[in-house]
């Protein structure tokens, strides 16, 4: 161990030393404050990271992976973190001592913080207000998956699954304004979504043709519900047009606001809106995208070949 004047000069900060600075009072001129720029967009920190992999955040440049390490670690104890995120902690804390003593001790305090709500739950019922509840919304748990069509953001309530949105062109902000628009309070919890992630990872793999999920419907008009619902009874590995769906509904001249519904369909891929093309056989819109319709239905065995 270093000891003496020289340590004074040094503080350690996840195992990396800077010099400190001196107790001295500087004196700035009025004049040279107010001429000062401001700091650069680049360094600032981002106000939100939605999707983005611990992996990611912590190859940025200027960017300390100690410190992206150290921000996941009560999610990694809470069971919170995605798998990727979890490999990449795992991985890090291997080769990081001083990480790893860190997660140890998160690890052991989440350890006495169980063991104590545990008995306290035993003893004391919960009936401390819900906020969702007490603005008349329901409530809703979302958390976030890679896949080969890229990032989804996962919602479920109570109910089941209310939300799988793609992130490929927008951040998460969208799809958890509009849950708010169908009066559902979205609040980040990844492992209220591991069961839908489990059979997801299961159909982007190849070894599940159908969904074993429930799901929430909440917020929609009975006629998009009517919609969803007809569309989940077509096979895997199938295709039918907006007409039949409108046929099934009994809406026969409905086809065009069969396709409208389907375009506000909020749990794509579980409710299989991709399975529904133009009477002419054609492909048609999708709310993820062609290329990720396209994707989908080659998944199942179904080929589109992309226009020329």
């Amino acid at each position: 161990m270093v000891t003496g004047k020289a340590d004074r000069n040094l503080i350690a900060r996840n195992g990396h030393a800077y010099v400190s600075v001196p107790s001295t009072i500087l004196s700035l001129e009025t004049d040279t404050l107010m001429t000062q720029s401001p700091p650069a967009d680049h360094d600032q920190a981002p106000i939100a990271d939605f999707g983005i992999g611990l992996e990611d955040r912590a190859a940025r440049p200027n960017v300390d992976p100690c410190d992206i390490a150290e921000e996941a670690m009560p999610a990694m104890v809470l069971g919170e973190l995605s798998p990727p995120d979890a490999a990449w902690l795992q991985g890090h804390v291997a080769t990081c001592g001083y990480c790893g003593n860190m997660l140890r001790s998160f690890e052991r305090c989440e350890l006495v913080f169980d063991q104590a709500t545990g008995h306290l739950a035993s003893t004391i019922p919960d009936d401390r207000p819900n906020t969702a509840n007490a603005l008349g919304m329901r409530e809703a748990r979302y958390g976030f998956m890679d896949t080969p069509v890229g990032p989804l953001l996962i919602a479920a309530t109570d109910s089941g699954v209310c939300e799988v949105s793609f992130l490929t062109h927008h951040d998460a902000y969208a799809p958890i304004h509009q849950m708010e628009s169908r009066r559902i309070m979205a609040t980040e919890r990844q492992a209220s979504i591991a069961p839908a992630v489990a059979q997801l990872d299961e159909y982007f793999s190849g070894d599940r043709d159908r969904f074993d999920l429930e799901v929430d419907l909440h917020g929609l008009t009975p006629f998009t519900r009517d919609v969803l619902e007809a569309t989940s009874n077509v096979p895997y590995g199938k295709v039918t047009s907006y007409g039949r769906i409108a046929d099934r509904i009994g809406k026969t001249r409905a086809s065009r606001a069969v396709g409208n519904a389907l375009g506000r369909n909020p749990i794509p891929i579980v409710i299989p809106c991709h399975r529904i093309v133009l009477s002419n056989g054609n492909l048609g819109w999708y709310t993820g995208g062609s290329e990720i319709k396209r994707s989908l239905l080659g998944i199942e065995g179904v080929r589109y070949d992309a226009p020329r």
